[in-house]
Parts: structure tokens; C-alpha cells; sequence
């Protein structure tokens, strides 16, 4: 047998060797700052790893990519002694390109190589500072490369640039695909040496405004000083904290109701705290279905916050990754990253702050809400009349004249959208935006400016969203639908209204606005349709509590729903809670008839219109025929303080309601009909005189079912078929409660 040649011993030899494993290539890149110069600001440094892994070259166009937004760029690779100073992960790109894009440092981003080259610019227009020499920055131009319009430097913007197809001999080795630009961030172009450069003298460059940011911010102003000093000092001067030997706020919870302004904070933090280290947490995308998986990119994530100081780290919507674990719901995961995120709040050493926002504050883990982990609660609350004037002036602004609304105008919109948030507010000028258009398509004037007709006409289809969970069909009812009652519509708008038109006075006089009004009376006297009226006329939320819906059969449910109704109405005042037949809710807790659940509902009740927690600008408003079976305690000073008698209608009165319902009726002697037909409804209730005009109506149409009028002889043949209600004895019942209440 011939002995083996050298060469396949050799070959033997680099079989045996171990291959060395290429890592996997990131499906995600941090970005952090390069700070290479002017001269390489078109360049995104990755590892060299990466070209080893791809195939890629320096020098290729790759395009980085966050959501539906993406910017090409040259391909370096940084240099080998800053190869142990930067994860695999990480890309750097020039602050210049930061800030012309709005990515964030610490983003995640996608990176691929370009398909194609970028075409070459013939004119590339600049904006320079005065006494600037413009053959500086044409050197420094020409440097860059790659050029973006609105890119912008120290010293210069490019303004405007022009696309031409023309190649000259110096780049004749390079291979121009002519295709056509398609939709990115910004137009973007080569340039070279022939290229012409035309400069405009600005006295001061304008920095490219953020996406985000406090001042497009309305109505929030003292949440967002106290936000920007919680987490201002702590980041950039850390240092006064170590000279007071106390530690620095490490978090900030911000709670409120949905729609509010809380996610929005947290975007304009991100973009205001230029140079932070930006880390976004959403529960959703963190959470692995491999044990201990979430746990570990929790940590992963606080650790990245460490290294690159100072850092920011926003958890929005942190109840549903913390959640109590006194929960019944609370599952073992759940624990484990609750408990996780206590341990990474209280390993946190430098300049890094956790801001959260939920609006469900109460379902967070008790053991997040101490000093050394959230330090600072900051409540976003449903605005007021001030606030929401705020946002809808800043939302205006931003039409850039394109509205034709007043200060005025703006100020009464903001007086009657009780409940809105901003939210909402947001929603009512779009929508106003899209009456203004189709408006201007249906007349073929394109010009058209949103007006104030077009913000009242979509008040009527955006529903407040601090009263979404209850929503009702606001009743069309008005004050003209109502015959006589003149006393009691008077005492209901002057409870409705005097709070609001005199507000100051009340508050400088240390008046309290009445809290609450009983209508009391025999049935069919237009109580709950008084109640309607007040609810159109004044244009409050309006809330109704129905008996059957609050009372439940598991033990606590009841008193929470009160519970939950009061709280809405509190962060939806002024508002109206509406208690038809309260006799049913307030029974008497002395009477036979109350049993457990109704007392701990009128318990829950009592507390709610004057317990610890003040009830501000809500009214209550009850109605009964049964006034002497509500509890004592609910009808003293304080509380429904107010009985009104809502007797039933005099000859007045029923002669309105007689013409309002027989208005299409073609009466024969209509003046004397009526005359006659009001003495005779004498003792009639409200709801009892429209049945006289429905069955006479009825009784026509009987007789002949194309009949073109109503005449006397149907109203005689339906007086004899009505019975009266109401009856002496009823009138004197009421006429001693409300004697009884009046020597009170």
C-alpha cells in the first residue's frame, strides 16, 4: 500500500479543525450616536461581525427602517478598539441624521441593504447662516455625500434638492439604476463635483420641529413642570443629588382616564430629552412563551438602560405587566415579573428614570407605589372648561388658518363639551375638518374654511369618553314640551345654571352649589320628563340610575355599581345622576320592606353625595310618588335638600298640552274646543290629558281610517272611557309632606 502524500495528510488535518460558529444576524438594532465627524455623517456604523455575516461591503447603501418610516445610508463599520464598547446589536448614526429622521436613541430598527443606488442631484439648494463663507460649506457638502432635504448641521440646511439623470466620468464605474424614487422619509440624492449648490442667508437656522413635543401639548401645562422636574435633574445634573447624599427619584406614574394625554407624555418625553437613551417597554412584546423568558428581557432591558447613561425607560399601560398580586386573577408569570421589575427598580445606579402610565392605577402592585421605586404620581384628569379652551386653541393653531372661529367661539365649544378628553377634543376638530370638505365637494368650493356651524353640527356625534361606559341616548326633549310648570322649570335652571354662570361668586362668597332635588308628586305630572328636558336643555352628561340594574345578587356588586356611577359622574361634571322612582333605591331603612341590600345601597348612596370624597359639580336629581317611604337621612340639609311639588297641571297648563298634541288634529272651532275641553280635563295629570288626544285620535281613525280630522264628538266619546288618578286623598297626602318637611 503506497504511503499517503503530504498534502492529503494536510487536507486531513483542516477537516479535523473545529469551523468557528458565525453568530445569528440581529433581527433588530440599537441605535446609539456616532461621532465621526462631518465628513462621514451619511455613514451608519455597524460591527464588523455584521459584514462577515451578511456578505455586505463598506461602502453599500443600506436602508434603516422603523415602522412605515426608513433612511438610506453608506455602510462602515466602526473601528476595532470600539469593537468591546458595543454589542453586536448596535448601529451609530450621525446626530445630523437624528435629528433629520426623529429616531430616538435606543430605538429598534431593521436594517437591510438597498436594492438600488440613489440617483445624483444636479442642484441641491442651502440655507446658510449670515457671515458664513460659503465655500466652507460647499466643502463640507461634498464631504457628506448623501444628502436629504431638511437636513440640517451647525451651520447649514439643505433646503431643496433636484434629481437629474446625467452621470458624469468620475462615477462612469458605478451602476445607476434609473428608476423612480419611491416613498421614503424625505427625498433623498447623491451630489459630486459638478453639481451646482445655490445658497439662501438665513439669520438663524430653524431647527426641524419633533413629532412630539410639550408645546403641541394642551390644557396640561402644570403636569408637564411638574414632569420635567422630576425627571430633568436626575438625568442631566445627577450630580446635586450626590452632593445632598440622597438618592435621586428613580420613577414616575402617570394614571388617568382613558384618552386623557398619558401616552402622548410619554412620546414627547422620548423626543424632549435630547440625548437620552429612549427604552420603550410594552408588555405584549416582551412577554416569551419559554419560562423565565420575560423575566430575562426584563433585566436585559435595565441593564441596556445602565450602560448607555443617562437613559429613560417607558412602560405604557404597566398594569398589564405588573398587576397586583393580591389578585385573584394574578397567575404565577405574573408574579415572577412583578417581582422582577422591583428587583430591577432597586438595583437602578445612575442616571436612569422609569416613567409608567395606566389608567387603572389601582390594579398596579401596592409594593411599585413607594418612594425608591415611582416615586411621583402625576394625575392627567379629565380637562375643564380652561383646559379643554387649551387644547382646542393648540388644535386650531395647527389648521393653520384654515378655520374660521374666533377666540370667542373657541372659548363657548370649550364651555359646553363637559367630559370630553382630549381625545376627543382631537376627534371633534377632525371630524369638523371633514363637514368643511365635504361641504366644499358638494357646493365645488374647494376654499372652504372650517366653521363654527361645522363644530356644533360634530359635537353631535362624538360621545364623550368619560361617559362611553354609560353612554344613553340624550333625551330631545324641551322646555316647550312641558304645559305650565313655569315654578318648577324655574327652580331646576336656576339650580342648573347659577353654579355655572356665577361660579366666581360663589366661590368668593364660600357658597356651596345644592347638591340635590326631589320632584315629588302623583303620577303622570311630567317628573321624569322634567328630568329629560333639564338634561337637553342644559347640555350636561346626563347619567340615569335604573333600580333593576343596580341591585345584583352577589354580595358587594350593588354598592359597587353606586360606587362606580358617582365616580363618573365626578370626572364627567358638571353632570346630572338622574334616580327615577328613588323610593325604590332610599327605602326607608326603618320600614319593614327595606331589606339588607337596600340598606347598603342607600349606605353606599349617602356616602357618595356627602362622604369624605367631595362631590363636586354633579346634581342629583330624584323623583317619586312615594315621598314618605325614602329615608329621612337622604332628604336633610346637604343632600337632596330641595323638594319641589310637581302638582298636577292647572286649566293653563293643560290648555298647552291640549294644543301642542292636536296640532295636526284640523280641529273644527279649534280656540273654542280647547277652552272647552280644558275645563273639562279639570283633575286631569299631564300624561292623562295627552291620552284624551291619543284616544280621540284613535277614535277618528276607527271611524275612518282616511279620516282628515279630529272632531269634538271623539274627545267626548274618550273623556267617558278615562278614569281619573288622582284623587283628593292623593293631593292631601302630599300637601302634608310637604308641610311636614317645610316645619323641618
Amino acid at each position: 500500500m503506497p504511503p499517503k502524500t503530504s498534502s492529503a495528510k494536510k487536507s486531513s488535518t483542516e477537516s479535523e479543525l473545529p469551523k468557528t460558529k458565525l453568530p445569528k444576524l440581529p433581527t433588530e438594532f440599537i441605535l446609539r450616536p456616532s461621532h465621526a465627524g462631518l465628513k462621514n455623517t451619511a455613514a451608519v456604523y455597524v460591527s464588523p461581525q455584521i459584514l462577515t455575516i451578511t456578505g455586505w461591503s463598506a461602502g453599500n447603501f443600506v436602508k434603516i427602517t422603523r415602522g412605515l418610516s426608513d433612511v438610506t445610508l453608506l455602510l462602515q463599520t466602526w473601528k476595532p478598539e470600539e469593537e468591546d464598547l458595543y454589542d453586536l446589536n448596535v448601529i451609530l448614526m450621525s446626530p445630523e441624521y437624528l435629528q433629520l429622521t426623529h429616531f430616538l436613541l435606543g430605538e429598534r430598527v431593521e436594517l437591510k441593504k438597498a436594492t438600488s443606488q440613489p440617483p445624483y442631484a444636479s442642484e441641491v439648494h442651502v440655507s446658510i447662516q449670515e457671515n458664513t463663507d460659503e465655500t466652507t460649506i460647499r466643502s463640507k457638502l461634498i464631504d457628506i455625500g448623501l444628502v436629504y432635504e431638511n437636513l440640517t448641521t451647525s451651520d447649514f440646511q439643505v433646503t431643496q434638492i433636484v434629481n437629474v439623470d446625467v452621470v458624469t466620468d468620475s462615477f462612469d464605474q458605478l451602476s445607476l439604476q434609473d428608476q423612480r424614487r419611491k416613498k421614503t422619509l424625505r427625498p433623498f440624492l447623491l451630489h459630486h463635483k459638478t453639481t451646482k449648490f445655490e445658497f439662501h442667508t438665513v439669520q438663524q437656522l430653524q431647527p426641524l420641529p419633533a413629532p412630539y413635543s410639550y408645546s403641541k401639548i394642551g390644557g396640561l401645562g402644570k403636569q408637564i413642570e411638574t414632569l420635567k422636574r422630576t425627571i430633568d435633574i436626575p438625568l442631566f445634573r445627577p450630580d446635586i443629588f450626590q452632593r445632598f447624599g440622597i438618592d435621586p427619584p428613580r420613577g414616575v406614574l402617570l394614571h388617568g382616564s382613558s384618552g386623557t394625554g398619558k401616552s402622548l407624555l410619554l412620546k414627547s418625553v422620548a423626543f424632549e430629552s435630547q440625548g437620552c437613551h429612549v427604552i420603550n417597554i410594552s408588555g405584549p412584546a416582551i412577554v416569551s412563551k419559554y419560562l423565565g423568558g420575560t423575566e430575562e428581557k426584563l433585566r436585559e432591558y435595565f441593564k441596556e438602560a445602565m450602560k448607555y447613561q443617562p437613559a429613560i425607560i417607558l412602560i405604557d399601560e404597566i398594569d398589564s405587566l405588573t398587576p397586583s398580586r393580591n389578585s385573584e386573577d394574578v397567575s404565577e408569570v405574573d408574579t415572577r415579573v412583578t417581582a422582577t421589575l422591583l428587583m430591577a427598580l432597586d438595583s437602578i445606579d445612575g442616571a436612569v428614570v422609569v416613567i409608567g402610565a395606566t389608567n387603572r392605577i389601582n390594579s398596579i402592585d401596592a409594593s411599585l407605589r413607594r418612594p425608591g421605586r415611582f416615586d411621583q404620581e402625576i394625575e392627567i384628569p379629565i380637562p375643564d372648561a380652561d383646559s379643554r379652551y387649551d387644547i382646542l386653541s393648540t388644535q386650531f393653531a395647527a389648521m393653520r388658518g384654515q378655520h374660521e372661529l374666533t377666540d370667542s367661539q373657541i372659548r363657548a365649544i370649550a364651555n359646553t363639551t363637559h367630559g370630553y378628553v382630549g381625545a376627543d377634543l382631537v376627534s371633534l376638530c377632525r371630524e369638523s375638518i371633514l363637514k368643511c370638505v365635504s361641504r366644499g365637494i358638494t357646493t365645488h368650493q374647494e376654499n372652504q374654511k372650517v366653521s363654527f356651524a361645522d363644530v356644533e353640527e360634530s359635537k353631535s356625534e362624538i360621545q364623550p369618553s368619560a361617559m362611553r361606559e354609560i353612554v344613553l341616548e340624550m333625551p330631545k326633549v324641551s322646555w316647550d314640551d312641558i304645559g305650565g310648570q313655569e315654578v318648577l322649570k324655574r327652580k331646576l335652571k336656576e339650580m342648573v345654571q347659577l353654579p355655572l354662570t356665577a361660579a366666581n361668586t360663589f366661590r368668593r362668597l364660600g357658597i356651596s352649589a345644592p347638591k340635590g332635588l326631589l320632584l315629588y308628586g302623583p303620577p303622570g305630572c311630567s317628573k321624569t320628563l322634567t328630568a329629560k328636558a333639564l338634561a337637553s336643555e342644559s347640555g350636561l352628561n346626563f347619567l340615569a340610575i335604573k333600580g333593576p340594574e343596580v341591585f345584583n345578587k352577589y354580595v358587594g356588586e350593588s354598592e359597587r355599581k353606586i360606587r362606580e356611577i358617582f365616580q363618573k359622574a365626578r370626572t364627567s361634571a358638571p353632570s346630572i345622576i338622574f334616580i327615577d322612582e328613588i323610593d325604590a333605591l332610599a327605602t326607608n331603612r326603618d320600614s319593614e320592606d327595606a331589606g339588607n341590600v337596600s340598606r347598603q345601597v342607600l349606605n353606599s348612596m349617602l356616602n357618595e353625595i356627602d362622604g369624605v370624597e367631595e362631590l363636586k359639580g354633579v346634581i342629583i336629581i330624584g323623583a317619586t310618588n312615594r315621598p314618605d317611604s325614602i329615608d329621612p337621612a337622604l332628604l336633610r340639609p346637604g343632600r337632596l335638600d330641595r323638594h319641589v311639588y310637581v302638582a298636577p297641571p292647572d286649566r293653563h297648563a293643560r290648555k298647552q298640552i291640549l294644543e301642542k298634541n292636536t296640532v295636526h288634529f284640523n280641529l273644527p272651532n279649534r280656540v273654542l274646543l280647547i277652552e272647552k275641553l280644558s275645563d273639562l280635563t279639570e283633575g286631569f295629570s299631564g300624561s292623562e290629558t295627552v291620552l284624551l288626544c291619543q284616544e280621540a285620535g284613535l277614535a277618528a281613525i276607527m271611524e275612518n281610517n282616511d279620516c282628515q280630522q279630529v272632531e269634538e264628538r271623539h274627545f267626548m266619546t274618550a273623556l267617558n272611557d278615562i278614569s281619573k288618578n288622582i284623587t283628593p286623598e292623593m293631593l292631601e297626602y302630599y300637601a302634608e309632606f310637604g308641610e311636614r318637611y317645610r316645619a323641618v
